[in-house]
């Protein structure tokens, strides 16, 4: 959990299953300020709770309080990468509600934000998103003294107006821009993976079926059979205890020190790996299994012979024993 850190005019803190109803208004007021918005489905008060809940649980962001009205003025999202980047990078990205959304209260914000990544969590590198469009913000984090990093998509041109780039700042360029200083924070950063490819976790000569607790539950599951942990334990790795992707699977997978292949696609040719991690289409859903030695452990369905009935193969990818 992070420690409170407080501005001249702000308190910015985890949250609290106190913060349901602040949390309601919030993504509200989002919905009406952001042409995009991925909370239009938080309708009622008890998608508040399951919405503050998780965030509470994944413990990626942070509430921005104003000290003058003692209310939510917005949200920090504050991510540590995972795996084998786990406290090289954080990802900071403040969101404020309209009224208060000004260059000298984003940076004050903003400030105490990289001050604790990079004193507190003691990352490497800070990183921020900035659309195009968004020629304010853009030029507020150019003048800061960021440097551009990245594009995406990369199907757009670096200078299209829905294009995002991708910002960051070194601890190095912070402590001489900003002439700041450290401080002592009440935060035990977590510790570097223990695991690499030269040390997994374990060797994998045999799998222990684990069902999945949840619909959800899938990919986490896979992972514990392959690192021979509980799937409590990688829902703490990934800080994830909903549907998972590819690059959240391989950074959980480096964590481990379980090196793979590339993510390959299927076709009824192919023969496949002694150990890989399989990518279905089920009636009605995208689903991870397992496939270890002429046998599929599926956490949904079981130790089979053959794949779960109805099961589309779309890819496959090696994990190498």
């Amino acid at each position: 959990m992070y420690p409170t850190l407080e501005t001249a005019r702000t308190i910015i803190r985890p949250f609290t299953e106190a913060d349901t109803s602040d949390v309601f208004a919030l993504v509200k007021a989002y919905d009406k300020q952001e042409p995009v918005s991925p909370y239009s489905n938080i309708c009622t008060l008890e998608d508040a709770e399951k919405l503050n809940k998780d965030t509470i649980k994944g413990n990626t962001c942070l509430l921005i309080v104003s000290k003058d009205t003692q209310k939510p003025i917005g949200w920090a999202t504050f991510d540590r990468a995972m795996g084998h980047k786990i406290n090289k990078r954080v990802f900071v990205q403040p969101w404020l509600l309209f009224a208060y959304q000004n260059a000298e209260l984003e940076l004050e914000i903003l400030e105490i934000l990289m001050h604790f990544a990079f004193f507190g969590v003691k990352t490497e590198y800070v990183v921020l998103n900035a659309k195009n469009s968004e020629q304010k913000k853009y030029r507020m984090l150019s003048d800061y003294g960021f440097e551009i990093y990245n594009y995406f998509p990369k199907s757009q041109k670096p200078d299209a107006p829905d294009t995002t780039t991708q910002f960051r700042m070194s601890r190095e360029a912070f402590i001489s821009q900003r002439h700041v200083f450290a401080e002592e924070y009440d935060y035990t950063p977590p510790a570097i993976s223990p695991y690499s490819y030269k040390n997994p976790i374990r060797k994998i000569d045999s799998i222990k079926y684990i069902e999945q607790p949840t619909e959800y539950l899938c990919g986490q599951s896979v992972i514990a059979m392959l690192a021979g942990v509980s799937v409590d334990e990688v829902i703490d790795v990934m800080k994830n205890d909903k549907g998972t992707d590819v690059l959240l699977m391989r950074e959980t997978l480096k964590y481990y020190g379980l090196k793979t292949a590339k993510h390959l696609k299927y076709t009824d040719e192919i023969v496949l790996p002694e150990c890989c991690i399989l990518s279905m289409e089920l009636p009605g859903y995208g689903h991870w299994s397992l496939y270890f030695k002429g046998k599929y452990y599926d956490p949904e369905f079981g130790v089979m012979e053959m794949l779960p009935d109805k099961a589309k193969l779309n890819h496959y990818w090696e994990v190498f024993c």
